[in-house]
């Protein structure tokens, strides 16, 4: 079924452990009413964040063949192609990216692809800033980007930071990017009327930003000493040898951890462990119980800078029960 108007789309960027799909919960549940499609990119192969993301009426879809802004720039295409042609109407279209794109290839694909840009239109382009580590996440090339081709940054974790803290975190932003819309919250909550249905997008501030955005391709590369690993057991595991393996990480090694996450099938538990870390900052929670016919698994990512794959490992099958 051909679509009369374009589909508005909205662009969620910001780096690693910033709270995009903490956000991205947030906003499915203010628009419970709409079809919306969801499009999840992770950075490496771990489907994760489909198990993080709320169940309403949204259409999840994800990418995890490679980095959006990368390789697999196609990939995004065909599923925009798929989704204007589906029979039922879709509303809106929600993409979160990896913590380490750029999002300016995004941007690109519906600005200068001519089938995609008669059916989409841009939205807004929603940067989320950990405003804990935004200064740590500096040193890489990533959250700068991220942070300048926004028209709305979204400043997460405020209650982690001091007044002073803050002015000087403003300050900052300004001179990064001074044209886009500045919102401060803590855990990503925020009034979905501000952010949602705005036509924030303004492609001629981009271009004073990047002149070049709409005749150049953009190649990316990310910092070699950034990796992801994932790791999945079937077997169950002890809660407290656990918590002994996430005190040490967090102790030891949580300044080079960016993002880790996943889903644990502990012992005994019939309700699978939900958990969520940035750095030195760790959560976890109860979550929703395994159905009958499903298989019981674990699964974690660790992204950050010098990780260990074999450490890490050996870490996580100590903690079979």
């Amino acid at each position: 079924m051909s679509q009369k108007q374009t589909i508005p789309v909205t662009i969620l960027t910001g780096f690693l452990g910033a709270g995009k799909t903490t956000l991205l919960n947030n906003l499915l549940k203010g628009m419970s009413e709409q079809k919306v499609a969801v499009i999840i990119n992770e950075f490496g192969d771990t489907s994760i964040d489909s198990h993080l993301v709320v169940s309403t009426r949204e259409e999840i879809i994800e990418i995890n063949s490679g980095c959006i802004c990368c390789n697999v720039r196609g990939d995004l295409i065909n599923i925009l192609s798929i989704l204007i042609a589906q029979e039922e109407k879709i509303d809106r279209v929600i993409i979160e990216t990896t913590g380490m794109a750029n999002p300016a290839p995004v941007i690109q694909t519906f600005l200068m692809d001519e089938k995609t840009g008669k059916s989409f239109e841009i939205d807004s382009v929603i940067t989320m800033v950990d405003a804990k580590h935004i200064w740590q996440h500096l040193k890489e090339e990533e959250p700068g980007k991220q942070i300048a081709f926004a028209d709305i940054l979204l400043i997460n974790k405020m209650d982690l930071i001091t007044a002073n803290e803050k002015i000087k975190l403003e300050q900052q932003l300004v001179n990064m990017n001074p044209h886009a819309k500045r919102v401060y919250t803590t855990y990503a909550n925020v009034n979905i009327q501000d952010l949602i249905g705005k036509k924030s997008f303004d492609l001629g501030n981009l271009l004073k930003i990047d002149p070049k955005l709409l005749v150049e391709t953009h190649h990316h590369h990310h910092n070699d000493q950034v990796t992801s690993f994932v790791f999945r057991e079937g077997r169950p595991l002890d809660l407290e040898k656990v918590n002994r393996w996430f005190a040490y990480l967090v102790h030891f090694k949580g300044e080079n951890l960016y993002r880790y996450k996943g889903v644990l099938h502990i012992n005994h538990l019939e309700k699978r462990v939900v958990f969520q870390g940035v750095h030195m900052l760790f959560a976890g929670t109860e979550g929703t119980e395994w159905a009958d016919n499903e298989p019981r698994q674990s699964e974690i990512v660790f992204i950050g800078k010098h990780l260990d794959y074999q450490e890490l490992a050996k870490g996580f099958q100590y903690c079979l029960a």
